[in-house]
């Protein structure tokens, strides 16, 4: 068969979203890629994620019968078994969210949203942080093309690009040639600030700091960037803080991104909240924006569209930040969507499960621990290679990933449809 080759695609990788890939395609398989770093590579060759010449189990649609046997299903049959679970349901939870299209997150949303549901997002705690810092305060945000023409100045805290959203550095963040930094990487200062020494000390400068001490860290660095006397504690690298400052006091265009990292630990919210009021302030002299840095394509365009839907004022729905803050009880449904949330679960939550016989739905692409323990498994299509879909990049833009073949395997938008069609 004739090779195609086809140039400005959206890769669904993280939530860059870049859209520059470039593919051949031979009989509905990806045989070259170009641009794409290895995470995007692999999404689009079918390989896993961190073992490059491994390829990614694609899973089917089943029932499960027992832990050795499945029975397979047509799509409409599983739907209708999904159907039959969730409207029998005190309480849905649902798992995932940040790898479905915005089409099939609205259909989810309309769907419950007479239903009690505990939403828990793959990027829960980042979006729940996020969530909080808005009721209270409004930060600046900005695009990732403005931070690449204008940026002289990024701030990674508890972030780390290289892990989570590979090319926001070669594309956006630090290396590329902008209309104003015209130079690059020598334009720009770039300063990480992290409890761990990672890669980024590679292309960064690092600043290592106490776990403890993170919110005094942004503490001090605002009380000195005003002119004040900041309180350096000893656990506090202030020669390198001082040298942070000073590129700071000569940026014009500042962006600070925010990651888990300090989300892990019960102080994170704090440490963000000091940083929006840091910020607030820094804006008084040059443009300076805060942008979270999750790592699914779509966890911003769940928060954007949980927010429309009224998800803060709904009585009957909860944004759970953390997965481990779910306590199974009776009449739950687990209803997991391109998610893999067995991975993350405690023992205790698992056992929890099995005991009180809460069935496990899960809609996924891939094979994965959650589908290899739901009840009911419905194969749907990769978005940007077997399904077409709307997805929201970091910074809030908008962007449109096309299918590139068509395929048997229903779009996540299509079995959300067909799941709460009977209902509307």
């Amino acid at each position: 068969m004739t090779a195609k080759t086809l140039s400005s695609l959206v890769c669904c990788g993280c939530s860059c979203l870049c859209d520059d890939i470039d593919a051949v395609l031979e009989n509905k398989r990806v045989v070259e890629v170009g641009n794409a770093c290895a995470w995007g590579a692999a999404r689009f060759l079918g390989r896993k994620k961190f073992s490059a010449s491994i390829p990614r189990a694609r899973c089917g649609t089943y029932r499960r019968l027992n832990r050795q046997r499945r029975q397979v299903l047509q799509t409409q049959e599983a739907v209708a078994e999904c159907r039959e679970h969730l409207f029998h349901a005190q309480r849905v939870v649902v798992y995932g969210l940040g790898q479905m299209s915005m089409e099939a997150l609205e259909g989810l949303l309309l769907g419950l949203r007479h239903s009690p549901t505990v939403w828990i997002p793959s990027d829960g705690p980042l979006l729940q942080a996020f969530v909080d810092l808005y009721r209270q305060q409004s930060p600046a945000f900005t695009t990732l093309e403005c931070v690449r023409n204008h940026a002289d100045f990024v701030l990674f805290w508890g972030a780390n690009p290289l892990r989570s959203t590979p090319r926001l550095l070669s594309r956006y963040a630090l290396f590329p040639r902008g209309r104003f930094t015209e130079r690059g990487a020598e334009d720009r200062a770039a300063w990480t600030v992290d409890i761990q020494t990672t890669e980024m000390a590679r292309v960064t400068n690092l600043v290592p700091i106490p776990q403890q001490a993170e919110e005094a860290c942004v503490q001090a660095l605002h009380e000195a960037s005003l002119g004040r006397a900041a309180a350096f504690s000893k656990e506090i690298p202030a020669k390198d803080f001082k040298s942070l400052l000073k590129d700071l006091e000569k940026s014009r265009y500042r962006v600070f991104f925010f990651g888990r990292g300090p989300l892990f630990h019960g102080h994170g919210s704090a440490v963000l909240h000091a940083l929006a009021t840091w910020m607030k302030d820094l804006g008084a002299t040059a443009p300076t924006f805060l942008l979270p840095l999750p790592a699914d394509f779509n966890s911003v365009g769940f928060l954007h569209m949980f927010l429309s839907h009224g998800g803060l004022s709904n009585p009957l729905w909860h944004l759970q930040g953390d997965v481990h803050g779910w306590m199974p009880q009776p009449g739950d449904v687990l209803l997991a969507v391109s998610g893999d949330c067995f991975w993350f679960l405690t023992d205790e939550q698992k056992q929890a499960i099995r005991k009180l016989h809460i069935p496990v739905l899960a809609f996924s692409a891939y094979e994965t621990m959650t589908t290899a323990e739901a009840d009911v498994v419905i194969a749907v299509g990769l978005q940007g290679l077997d399904a077409s879909g709307w997805a929201v990049r970091l910074d809030g833009v908008s962007l449109f990933a096309e299918k590139l073949w068509d395929q048997d395997l229903a779009s996540d938008e299509t079995v959300t449809e067909e799941l709460f069609e009977p209902f509307s």
